[in-house]
């Protein structure tokens, strides 16, 4: 299930004062209550922000994929967060087994052979007792 919100908001560049109109639009697996999109973008209208750190704030806030868009001085600004792709045999994620902790993009058969020999490691400790 994919829920897509879309809204229309203002924010004052912070370099010149301009009003810049954004529009974002999120997509989320789970329900995200309007009210708290539309608080964010009202925040977003009292304090001067950068477009960028605007993407990193309703990202933070909300996840999903997203992609917020823009205009100024005539230059056209596209942002989008949650779109990172997993590349195949690659961990998608952070991965920890044991006290070893594997970031993302580590070789799955490298943590699948660590894991395997942890495992083989926590039963033969076993079968000692």
């Amino acid at each position: 299930m994919t829920n897509i919100y879309r809204n229309r908001f203002a924010s004052v560049c912070p370099n010149n004062g301009e009003i810049i109109f954004y529009d974002i639009e999120i997509q989320s697996g789970s329900m995200i209550h309007v009210e708290h999109i539309a608080r964010q973008a009202a925040l977003c209208r009292i304090e001067p922000t950068y477009h960028e750190k605007i993407a990193d704030i309703f990202f933070e806030r909300f996840g999903g994929r997203q992609v917020l868009r823009a205009n100024h001085h005539g230059v056209d600004i596209e942002t989008r967060r949650g779109f990172e792709e997993v590349t195949p045999g690659r961990t998608g994620q952070r991965v920890q087994i044991g006290s070893t902790l594997y970031e993302k993009g580590v070789d799955v058969a490298t943590v699948i052979e660590h894991a395997k020999r942890a495992e083989i490691l926590c039963a033969n400790s076993e079968n000692s007792k």
